[in-house]
């Protein structure tokens, strides 16, 4: 049978897993925007409505994708103490999500949330209680210390993606460097120490760990 006859066959039967992993392959590139079921579609040289045959719609995609990454996350070990167990979670979830910059854009973009990772949420919730609060304090806490964790990746994030021009990577630094001491003294004196973008994540952990928990 001549290369003709071969390419006018029946393509390669669809399954989740292909899809699934093809559509991994998309976000990992170009974030959950480029994800479409035709992108989809053409990366399986497929048409869109075999893909519906196995993924109801995008969000059934991103959902299966979640838990996909959830699945494959190795769980910490957890100190006694817990406030410490709160600094370790927490700097878990950063360092997962910084490692799958897409996930940071479909959890902070919506209510999508795969059950595989329920068991962080858990644990965290829990350990707040322990170290003193209120179920209600502990969920209000929790979305305190949420919201500044994706406010830092999403800096990171953002950052990592145009940094391949200097320009815009150091003009706030030469801002900051320039600074007139006799004008604003406090952003001079940090001229040689201004923080970076996302590196003192702990810091910021820190010091709202000791706002939201009760005092012993």
């Amino acid at each position: 049978m001549n290369d003709s006859v071969r390419r006018r066959g029946r393509p390669a039967r669809l399954s989740r897993d292909a899809i699934l992993l093809v559509a991994e392959e998309i976000v990992d590139s170009g974030g959950i925007d480029a994800l479409t079921m035709r992108a989809v579609a053409q990366r399986l040289s497929s048409s869109p409505m075999a893909i519906y045959r196995h993924v109801r719609d995008k969000d059934e995609l991103l959902l299966l994708l979640l838990d996909r990454v959830a699945a494959t996350l190795k769980r910490p070990e957890l100190p006694d103490d817990p406030r410490q167990r709160l600094v370790v979670l927490w700097r878990f979830l950063h360092d997962e999500l910084a490692a799958h910059p897409w996930v940071v854009g479909v959890l902070a973009s919506g209510n999508l949330v795969g059950r595989s990772i329920l068991w962080l949420l858990e644990e965290l919730l829990q350990a707040f209680v322990a170290c003193g609060l209120t179920a209600e304090q502990a969920g209000a806490a929790y979305r305190a210390v949420w919201q500044y964790t994706v406010g830092v990746l999403t800096i990171r994030i953002a950052m990592t993606r145009t940094g391949s021009d200097p320009d815009r990577t150091s003009f706030q630094v030469a801002m900051i460097e320039a600074a007139d001491p006799g004008e604003t003294p406090a952003v001079a004196a940090l001229a040689t120490a201004w923080p970076h973008a996302w590196d003192n994540y702990d810091f910021g952990l820190n010091a709202l760990l000791d706002g939201l928990l009760p005092r012993s």
